[in-house]
Formats: structure tokens, sequence, C-alpha cells
């Protein structure tokens, strides 16, 4: 959807968590990625309402069979949805081992995957390392974190970053990298908007 050359390199690995079937059906699941929805369905056989953190989220959990409400945002928009249409009901938060936001006495937790750091590709370094502006967006402070344990010198010399929240732009700040652009919502329409913000 860019007018530009893309490259994508993981800066993670998911790893899937064996997880007990449920012992008693909850009033719903609740999913804050794409990820949390693919763990959970393929480890249990129910299905029901979701509630999902945003639209994209929604989207992949309705089409594994789910009835799936969309928050709309990031984790405080779906505890305000939670708050609102769900408070006392028993829900699961299928998750990953890491989290960024927290729901708290909201939900039960349940891991259903793991993400460990993925090498940069060979591909990648040759263009970071190149005299070019690279444009990076990152989506989540644990792949700027990733994304950063990688950087040297050499490779962050003409690096633009775009990040997806204040969350993440941050986490890079915090490590010493400079954000050009940060979206209006996590969202990937807001991403676009803000990557062809940091092109001009």
């Amino acid at each position: 959807m860019l007018p530009a050359p893309v490259l994508i390199s993981p800066v993670t690995q998911t790893i899937w968590v064996d997880v007990q079937p449920l012992l008693s059906a909850p009033d719903a699941v609740v999913f804050t990625s794409e990820n949390g929805v693919a763990g959970f369905a393929k480890a249990q056989a129910w299905r029901g309402q979701a509630y999902c953190v945003g639209d994209r989220t929604a989207q992949t959990a309705g089409d594994a069979g789910f009835d799936a409400t969309s928050a709309g945002g990031d984790v405080e928009d779906l505890k305000r949805l939670l708050i609102q249409c769900a408070q006392g009901q028993s829900l699961v938060h299928a998750r990953g081992r890491d989290v960024a936001g927290d729901l708290g006495d909201l939900v039960a937790p349940m891991v259903v995957y793991e993400q460990v750091t993925e090498p940069l590709s060979g591909e990648a370094r040759a263009i970071l390392e190149g005299v070019d502006r690279v444009i990076v967006p990152l989506f989540s402070p644990r792949s700027a974190a990733f994304f950063a344990e990688q950087l040297t010198r050499s490779l962050g010399r003409q690096v633009t970053i775009v990040a997806m929240s204040d969350a993440v732009a941050q986490t890079c700040r915090d490590l010493g990298l400079v954000v050009a652009q940060i979206a209006d919502r996590p969202d990937g329409p807001s991403m676009l908007r803000a990557i062809e913000a940091a092109r001009k």
C-alpha cells in the first residue's frame, strides 16, 4: 500500500505455548493481539463472545468463529469497553507471556504464546548499513526494544523511526532512538499516514 520499496524483517519469533483445555466455558474471551486469537483457537474448542483491542484483531477473531466486538483502539479503550459491557463476567485474556498493557482484575490471564528475538535478516542489515535513509515502522514496545538491541552505530546512521503509539515512542527514546512520527491511533491506516508523513 506504500509507493516505496518495502522489506519485511521480523525481529520476533512466535512460540506457541501448550495450554490445557478450559474446564468450564467463560462468558467471553479477551484478545489484545492476532497471536492471542491464533493461540487460543489452536488450544480451545470454545467459541463465543470476544472483546478485542482493535478492528484488525476483531476481524481475525471473527474469521476464527468468535462473535467479536472491537474496542477500536488501545488497551485503555479495551478496559473501558470491558467495564461498560462485561463488568462481573467471567473473562479469559488469551495473551503473550509479556504484554504492553495490563487489564488487571478484569480478566483471568491465559498465556498462549511467547515471543523471542529474531535476528535482522542479512538483507535488512545491508539496507540499514547503506547510505540511503531508511524508514523503520515499529508496532510495539517489545519490537522497538528488540530492534534497538541489534542496532550498531553503522546500522543506525540513516534510520527514521515511525512509532505506532506513545508507548512505542517512549521505549525508543529510552533506548536512544529518535522518533520522527507517532501514529494518531494504534492502527494500520494511522501508521500508513505516519509513514507517508515521515517520507516527506
